[in-house]
């Protein structure tokens, strides 16, 4: 009994023992964990150290280019207006149109959206103003050498015409363009940001580094230049020739050649009404027959005395409207006319039954109400699309319209005849006479080979002429 008792007490002691082994070894451990963290921290500590140490070491050269920076801020931002400023722009601007000559059309603010609570925010013009090309230059060089900072982004030219229709187009014998420019420039916000650091002993600092910040205040300055004004230069935007052609012997002045110029394109614009109210579906017939008469003749009569003034025509500029506008325009007219019956998919170039049949109505009631010219013009303005074949169903009425045209022909060189009739001797029971220009002619008499008396009346003489029976009232 007392030796079990004894093992027992052998194997606490000996769990004992172990327990506390494993808990010092397990202590070892955690102790070596944290002595090495420990140390981690120590050199994260330093290396901060460290840094900060080389950082303060910059601060006094730091400190020194804030201060010269700070003391130069008025010389940057003096060039670019704040809210107060900029209005003293618009004003300033004003006074550069005076002193350059120029006059200013249009100033208006366009929205960038940029700038915002920024520093500087970028504020734009769009500017318009008409002005010869010197006095467009003195106004940019005012815009360079004005104080505040204004940058041209963007700039157009219309150009004006040295010889324009007017004494408003030219200034002091110098042409007037059109000018539009886009202008930008900054505002400066000073209060845009937070609050300045304060830095130890600044106007003591501010004294020593006077000389480098005068310096700095130098470098700042940019050189301006000055134009010069015209000097003899001519004007880029106006076409050298032209003065040129004004002294050459036989050419017109330029204002002749403008008037005739003019007075072509103003043709071809009637001509080119005319044609649109010939393909107007509105159009009767009628009004349709005369106006193509009119646009034929107008375009021949046109074409031919075109070319007979286009010698005339020598200033460059006049000569492309001259051909855009004059010859071009009669080309284009006489093309767009000869196709306007023809739609797409169709190939008949033959007036329909239906119109033909309306031309010979209309021609035969101006045959018969003594309208031979207006019935004769009738047929000549469509005689292209009357000349439809034998074994087409439209050729019996063509035919008809073609024998009234011929009859109103014969008519129209009848009345033109110098036929002096003076006086008649009527025999009712045998050949009766007329005293025609002198000479007895008897019925069946022929006065020439084409001119045959047919019957003497106490009123009236019946001739027949090329066929066709005419009578002529004494």
């Amino acid at each position: 009994m007392a030796a079990t008792n004894q093992n027992k007490q052998m194997l606490i002691i000996c769990g004992v023992g172990a327990t506390v082994c494993a808990l010092a070894i397990g202590g070892g451990f955690y102790a070596q964990g944290e002595i090495e963290t420990i140390n981690q921290k120590i050199e994260g500590e330093r290396q901060a150290i460290t840094a900060a140490q080389a950082k303060i070491v910059k601060i006094p050269a730091a400190e020194k280019e804030v201060v010269i920076l700070r003391e130069n801020l008025d010389q940057y931002v003096k060039i670019l207006p704040d809210e107060k400023k900029l209005n003293d722009f618009v004003r300033m601007l004003n006074q550069f149109e005076l002193q350059s000559g120029g006059q200013g059309k249009n100033l208006i603010p366009k929205s960038t959206g940029r700038g915002g609570k920024k520093r500087f925010a970028l504020i734009e013009y769009s500017y318009e103003m008409t002005a010869t090309l010197w006095e467009m230059l003195r106004l940019i060089n005012l815009i360079e050498n004005y104080e505040r900072f204004v940058n041209i982004s963007e700039f157009t030219i219309t150009t004006g015409n040295k010889s324009g229709d007017s004494d408003d187009r030219t200034r002091d014998g110098d042409a007037i363009h059109t000018i539009r420019l886009t202008m930008q420039t900054y505002r400066y916000n000073g209060k845009a940001t937070g609050k300045e650091v304060q830095i130890k002993g600044y106007e003591d600092l501010k004294q020593s580094l006077r000389e480098e910040i005068f310096k700095r205040m130098q470098a700042i300055h940019i050189d301006k230049y000055e134009h010069t004004g015209k000097n003899s230069r001519r004007d880029i935007f106006v076409d050298p020739r032209m003065s040129g052609d004004e002294g050459i012997e036989g050419m017109l002045p330029l204002d002749e050649q403008r008037a005739i110029l003019q007075r072509y394109i103003t043709e071809a614009g009637k001509l080119r009404e005319m044609l649109q109210r010939v393909r107007n579906e509105d159009t009767t017939l009628f009004e349709r027959y005369a106006l193509e008469k009119g646009l034929r003749d107008g375009l021949m009569e046109l074409a031919k005395q075109a070319d007979l003034d286009d010698s005339k025509i020598t200033y460059a500029p006049f000569r492309v409207k001259w051909t855009n506008e004059v010859t071009g325009a009669i080309e284009e007219i006489a093309v767009a006319f000869e196709q306007r019956g023809t739609k797409k998919g169709e190939t008949d170039p033959y007036l329909p039954a239906q119109e033909i049949e309306a031309l010979v109505a209309e021609m035969q009631q101006e045959c018969e109400n003594g309208f031979l010219e207006e019935a004769r013009q009738r047929y000549e303005t469509v005689a292209p699309q009357l000349q439809v074949p034998a074994d087409d169903p439209r050729y019996d009425l063509a035919v008809d319209a073609k024998s009234l045209h011929s009859k109103a022909v014969t008519a129209i060189d009848f009345r033109k005849l110098d036929l002096r009739i003076q006086g008649v001797v009527v025999n009712r029971g045998g050949s009766s006479g007329v005293l025609l220009n002198g000479e007895v002619f008897e019925e069946g008499e022929y006065v020439s080979e084409e001119l045959l008396v047919k019957m003497v009346e106490e009123e009236q003489v019946w001739f027949v002429f090329r066929g066709l029976t005419l009578v002529r009232t004494m």
